[in-house]
């Protein structure tokens, strides 16, 4: 394992004017490293580690936002897409993708940032939907079944689980699964699909269409508009992008913090930046993004209830 050091440089941006009602930027800032490019970043529960990948997904690294310090978690193929922490940010699970006979089959990993150790939780196999953090674990469904892999026992009952399956939106919970189709469209295509964090609302994208939030039950409540790759930023803010494309490649793209409410729809990446893929931390306060050459962004926020 290496382990580099890397310097933040701060483009330290005291943004009392860049502010939306109750939410205000409090500083934006650039991880900087002569060898160190990125995309998709996801920020742990915390927000004090970074994680990171290359532009085709094969690799994963970790950055220490208090150590300054990256370390190459792996190497593998399909590792850095959407990987997740566990709930105290000590351990990381994510994918390691491989070809048998022509056919492509996904594991999961786990990484020990303690022990420094891995451990494959789920074998090769097919249709792994995403990963959705479970106490000291995580669920994933495959083959329209649901699996729980967890380091020791758990007492929690299992909460819901929402992935998209074939393009469609399904839950899992309390030992069902059910397919919803909230917009009511035929051949409606669901991406992007993700589970509030308490546990009450859906959060998915329509292809074509626009992004909104659903009840459990596929009830729309909340209807973003343009904004792709969404994620919670807490249970009243979502935080997405908004990018535009000559039908070959990225030409603009802002990221945006958007309130279930409709009330804010403000802005966090600069005018002159394409800014994609967010991640946030409420409980950090941060909202983290790459820009297209693949700097990695942190912006602080103040969110007042």
């Amino acid at each position: 394992m290496k382990t580099f050091k890397i310097c933040l440089l701060g483009l330290f941006l005291i943004a009392g004017s860049l502010s939306a009602q109750n939410v205000n930027i409090v500083k934006r800032y650039k991880v900087n490293g002569n060898e160190v490019k990125g995309t998709c970043p996801v920020l742990s529960p915390a927000g004090d580690k970074l994680l990171f990948t290359s532009e085709n997904q094969k690799g994963l690294w970790l950055y220490d936002l208090n150590t300054k310090e990256l370390i190459t978690i792996c190497e593998s193929e399909g590792a850095g897409y959407a990987p997740i922490f566990n709930a105290d940010g000590t351990k990381i699970f994510y994918r390691k993708t491989i070809y048998q006979n022509r056919r492509k089959l996904d594991a999961i990993e786990s990484f020990d940032l303690v022990k420094k150790q891995k451990i494959e939780m789920i074998s090769p196999q097919r249709n792994l939907a995403h990963l959705q953090n479970y106490q000291n674990g995580f669920l994933v469904s495959t083959d329209r079944k649901l699996l729980k892999a967890t380091f020791g026992k758990t007492k929690n009952n299992v909460p819901p689980y929402v992935c998209t399956e074939d393009l469609k939106l399904v839950v899992y919970a309390n030992g069902k699964r059910t397919e919803l189709n909230p917009t009511g469209e035929n051949n409606a295509r669901y991406i992007w699909v993700s589970l509030s964090p308490d546990n009450k609302k859906i959060l998915f994208t329509v292809a074509g269409k626009g992004t909104y939030v659903s009840d459990l039950e596929g009830k729309i409540t909340a209807s973003l508009g343009y904004l792709n790759a969404p994620v919670w930023y807490n249970n009243d803010y979502v935080i997405g992008m908004q990018d535009k494309d000559d039908g070959h490649f990225i030409t603009a793209s802002k990221v945006l913090l958007v309130s279930l409410n409709g009330k804010i729809k403000m802005p966090l990446s600069l005018e002159n930046e394409i800014a994609m893929y967010p991640s946030a931390s409420s409980k950090g306060n941060k909202v983290a993004y790459n820009q297209l050459q693949g700097d990695i962004i942190i912006v602080e926020l103040d969110v007042k209830p």
